[in-house]
């Protein structure tokens, strides 16, 4: 069961609020179950819950069994220390306590489900299936709107979807920047260019604090994994970077030295993925002889990497190959960003996108190439042949293919330069960056993008730019979706509001 489920099931309330107790007996009455956290540490923030009549304000956190605190060792992290209760579907009664010695109670949901957890996964199922297929609510109205408002609301569209994405991964870097200050040390290596004053967006961190070269690599290497993870394996993918990430595995091998990513290896990082991903296979498990030369040289690699950090590996029940396409699979992804992490760590990534975005004398095209260029992952001896472990695909296949690159720098590049942008006061990079995505080709379909094509598009305009199709989607989940009809110009103009 994927630990989505369980947090729809705490959204929505659907147990028995009246019955609940936790796993101590002690009553349980939620006045605030908390906002959802995409983030690093608990996942639901700032929930009010009265337990034993004592009311308590902080964090909620979930899991599948009891024992998966201690799995996943939350108890020797600092982040978890605001955790006022635990939440799981079975377990039992055994005590769990924060970093700082606190305990915590838990509420085993199981007993006080209004349903089965089957028929709750199916009755979600069913909701998010009709959602996808719901009618907009000027669907039959708006045939007399034209391409230019159509093309004006879609530009405005992506540029408030970009800053969205800026907004959330600037709360991510202040968030990368105070873990590395605890777990690293000051003052971390800085960017040569970073030297000009800039005001933050809203954040209390310093100039020198964002000069962190390792803090930017980290959010660089989170953003592509989301991208990788697609959207069936975006949580866990975002959770892999941050329990590996860069800064430890930069240190991993070839310590103590001027460069101590030297002898690193796309190999080593590969393997130290797979094995915090928890996809691993057992030796005795694998029968065909590809995988067993692969595996080896995997586990080789892994044990001469120093094993003086704790490996929390993430559930293989968290990782979805159904219903994905085998060149989506978790595995073949994790590949690729052993490529990609490589590239951040011993390339500089980072500033490579930066140098390549503000040229002047490169055309858009010239860019996008280039950048695309940069992500390639060249060919693999074993994923360029196999989908998953013991599963070989037949023939030959990209490790990451073009349209995945592409979607890449739209959701993880140009908003990602467009932070680095705006914290440094960088008009021109900002400019610069934004034309380059005006440029970008079409993405891959999807069920949002048909349903706007063929309810909202019409005739009235071609799709030829990715931005296009981001603006799209950004109308779809923020306005049609939340019914904002009279805050959309397509909504004010067909409904007269």
């Amino acid at each position: 069961m994927h630990e989505d489920l369980l947090r729809h099931i705490w959204s929505r309330q659907l147990f028995n609020t009246r019955r609940a107790v936790t796993s101590d007996g002690r009553t349980v009455r939620i006045i605030d179950p908390g906002t959802l956290s995409r983030q690093s540490g608990p996942d639901f923030r700032n929930a009010r819950v009265e337990i034993g009549g004592v009311l308590y304000a902080g964090d909620i956190e979930f899991h599948r069994d009891i024992g998966d605190w201690e799995l996943h060792a939350h108890q020797d992290d600092p982040a978890f220390n605001t955790v006022i209760l635990h939440v799981t579907i079975r377990g039992d009664a055994r005590s769990i306590t924060t970093e700082s010695g606190r305990n915590i109670p838990t509420l085993i949901l199981e007993p006080f489900l209004t349903a089965s957890v089957q028929t709750i996964a199916d009755h979600l199922a069913r909701e998010e299936y009709d959602s996808r297929h719901r009618k907009l609510a000027c669907a039959e109205r708006n045939d007399g709107i034209g391409a230019v408002l159509l093309t004006d609301w879609i530009r405005k569209l992506y540029r408030e979807r970009v800053l969205e994405k800026v907004t959330r991964m600037h709360s991510r870097l202040d968030s990368i920047v105070t873990e590395l200050q605890r777990t690293v040390g000051e003052p971390g290596t800085p960017y040569d260019a970073m030297t000009e004053p800039f005001p933050p967006l809203g954040g209390a961190l310093s100039r020198e604090q964002y000069q962190r070269r390792d803090a930017w690599e980290q959010l660089l290497f989170e953003e592509v994994m989301d991208c990788l993870g697609y959207s069936n394996n975006r949580e866990p993918m975002k959770q892999l970077a941050e329990r590996m990430p860069l800064h430890r595995i930069g240190t991993m091998v070839g310590a103590g030295g001027p460069e101590p990513t030297s002898t690193l290896t796309a190999m080593h990082i590969e393997a130290a993925l797979f094995k915090a991903s928890g996809l691993l296979p057992a030796m005795e498990e694998v029968t065909d002889t590809d995988t067993k030369v692969y595996l080896h040289a995997v586990l080789t690699a892994w044990r001469e990497l120093p094993h003086a950090f704790p490996l929390h590996p993430i559930h293989a029940a968290e990782w979805n190959f159904s219903p994905t396409r085998p060149a989506n699979f978790p595995t073949i992804r994790i590949a690729a960003a052993g490529v990609i992490a490589l590239n951040i760590l011993r390339h500089s990534l980072f500033r490579a996108f930066i140098t390549e975005i503000q040229g002047n004398y490169s055309s858009a095209q010239t860019k996008i190439e280039r950048l695309a260029s940069m992500l390639q992952c060249g060919e693999h001896p074993y994923w360029s042949y196999h989908y998953a472990f013991g599963e070989t695909g037949g023939v030959r296949h990209a490790v990451l293919g073009r349209a995945r690159i592409n979607d890449i720098i739209v959701n993880a590049v140009v908003p990602f330069v467009c932070l680095y942008a705006t914290l440094f006061r960088d008009e021109h990079l900002a400019s610069q960056c934004l034309n380059l995505a005006s440029e970008l080709p079409l993405l891959d379909d999807n069920g949002i993008l048909r349903t706007m094509r063929s309810q909202l598009i019409k005739a009235s305009m071609p799709l030829s730019f990715a931005y296009q199709q981001q603006g799209l989607i950004q109308l779809y989940k923020t306005y049609c979706a939340a019914g904002r009809c009279p805050e959309c110009a397509v909504g004010t103009r067909v409904f007269d509001l």
